[in-house]
């Protein structure tokens, strides 16, 4: 792909090299905000967007879906909030903050003066990703500054809209979007040299649109009434496709020259630029429920014959599987100086409680496996003996802004729910489990033909259990990804069947999250007013795509 050797921050837009491209100190030289092009804001604005996606929404996705838990080995809190369910207006707050923060560099380039056409391509680009982020604003908030936002001194308290309407406009951009592609004129700029996502190819950015808006009608799938009409018409527009053909990527020049340039995953969970680890990657542990659902029976230390059931009373139990993309996405603790057993921690519990049935237990944990996150397709060379050293042959990796996978899943979801518009089902099932073990570089074997025997968790039984496969399947596709996409499917379909931590505070995870301190301190006048137990119920605050609450 081609790289860019700067990247574009929001507050210091200036051409910088590629040692430079975080440092917002005054200088002569910057570019101010209201002087920047869309060729200047267009690059920045993706990958400032995919940070918050990689780091504090994919984060909480993990935890809240029982991917994560900490290494109570090692330290003696943390995630303490999200196992015990304890939402506040300084819970995650980063996501709300920085996605209004990051998204107004989409917002600039759309309203960028642009009377003959000429930054056409552009501005497609940016409403397909305003369209792709401001959705989670709305999925994990419900209503939202969305039509006054962006508007900087214009406008420093902006109303709230309703948040179907938010999804209306959204999908109204992807049209928009669709269109200016198709007629963009002749001479419209090429946005191949700053596109540091899809490289100006329009074909897939189209691809993307339609990806983006299908993901739009699925959350809508249990609307009733006009709501359903209105789905079931913008369903229809798209049935043909084309759906993404391969994942939306993103790499600018990612590199180990600074802390900055790191590809985000690896500086986040992994590594420093001197090759040694962060804390999240000693902090962070395999959760007991990710081992139950990637590990055999037989592979577990099962307290009582029976325990296999996922949740007590549900009649769903583990697959009695052993998933070759598990020593992927987790390998051993560090023992004795070097990788030891894998071992897990059921979440809430105050010591390391899962392995297998002869490994000593408490031990270290199993921490987050690189070569299952940091070596997409094998980017790195690992497996082909061209990488150049480790770990710094991680440093430069591709991060994922939605996987092919994703977009398989989707269709095989609309396939179950619209048969009269989508088909090919189980074919896209497959294709997305395949493309997930391509992924993480795991051998996927007779994994197939054993897993679609299990009802749930493979492809056969009710649409139901078809539907709980898919989220099941997405769920360990985009497993350290992009947790946050699977909590949210868990939050429309109640699948796949997820445990609570043993110390959880509530009766059920949370339908949204509680607006941050930042808008009642500097938008009190617009913010809804939220108790505690508002997240937890269906009310006038719940996302409107919440079963029940349309």
């Amino acid at each position: 792909m081609k790289k860019l050797k700067f990247l574009v921050p929001i507050l210091a837009l200036s051409l910088l090299s590629c040692e430079q491209y975080l440092d917002v100190n005054d200088s002569p030289n910057q570019l101010t905000f209201d002087k920047a092009t869309p060729s200047k804001l267009l690059p920045g604005a993706q990958v400032s967007t995919y940070r918050v996606q990689v780091g504090s929404m994919n984060q909480l996705g993990n935890v809240f879906m029982n991917s994560w838990t900490r290494n109570v080995q090692s330290f003696g809190n943390g995630f303490d909030k999200e196992l015990q369910l304890n939402l506040d207006n300084g819970f995650y707050s980063a996501i709300w903050d920085g996605l209004y923060r990051e998204l107004k560099n989409y917002q600039a380039i759309i309203d960028y003066p642009n009377p003959d056409g000429k930054f056409d391509k552009y501005v497609a680009a940016a409403k397909v990703c305003k369209s792709f982020y401001t959705q989670y604003i709305v999925d994990l908030y419900g209503n939202a500054p969305y039509s006054q936002a962006w508007k900087g001194s214009a406008n420093v308290t902006p109303s709230y809209d309703d948040d179907y309407a938010i999804y209306q406009s959204l999908i109204t951009q992807l049209e928009e979007a669709r269109d200016l592609i198709a007629n963009a004129p002749a001479d419209a700029e090429d946005i191949a040299p700053y596109d540091v996502m899809l490289q100006g190819d329009m074909d897939k950015w189209v691809e993307f649109a339609n990806t983006v808006q299908l993901r739009l009608c699925l959350r809508m799938s249990q609307v009733t009434g006009a709501k359903a009409t209105y789905r079931d018409t913008k369903l229809a527009d798209i049935a043909g496709g084309p759906f993404l053909s391969d994942n939306v990527s993103i790499n600018p020049g990612f590199s180990g020259g600074t802390a900055e340039q790191l590809t985000p995953m690896a500086g986040i969970y992994f590594y420093n630029t001197d090759q040694s680890n962060v804390q999240n990657r000693t902090f962070i542990a395999m959760s007991g429920h990710a081992w139950k659902s990637l590990q055999s029976y037989a592979s577990t230390n099962y307290p009582t014959a029976g325990s296999q059931e996922i949740i007590a009373g549900s009649g769903v139990f583990y697959p009695n599987v052993t998933d070759p993309r598990s020593t992927r996405i987790f390998t051993g603790g560090i023992q004795g100086g070097a990788v030891g057993p894998r071992r897990a921690v059921n979440q809430g519990s105050s010591s390391v409680d899962v392995a297998g049935p002869t490994t000593p237990i408490p031990g270290p944990p199993s921490r987050l496996g690189a070569l299952g996150h940091l070596n997409p397709y094998d980017q790195a060379g690992i497996f082909a003996g061209t990488a150049p050293g480790f770990p710094q042959d991680f440093f430069g990796v591709d991060g994922f802004i939605m996987t092919y996978s994703e977009a398989c899943f989707l269709q095989a979801e609309a396939a179950v729910r619209y048969p009269a518009l989508f088909s090919g089902g189980q074919t896209l099932f497959e294709a997305g489990i395949q493309d997930s073990f391509d992924f993480r570089n795991a051998v996927i074997g007779g994994y197939l033909g054993t897993i679609n025997t299990r009802p749930n968790f493979g492809w056969t039984g009710t649409d139901n259990q078809k539907l709980h496969a898919i989220m099941y399947q997405k769920w360990i596709a985009l497993m350290g990804i992009n947790g946050i996409e699977s909590y949210i499917d868990y939050t429309r379909t109640g699948y796949p069947l997820t445990p609570l931590s043993s110390n959880a505070g509530q009766t059920r995870k949370p339908y949204r999250l509680v607006y941050p301190v930042s808008e009642y301190v500097a938008n009190s006048a617009n913010v809804p007013a939220m108790s505690p137990t508002d997240p937890f119920v269906i009310n006038a605050l719940t996302p409107f795509w919440v079963p029940g609450a349309n």
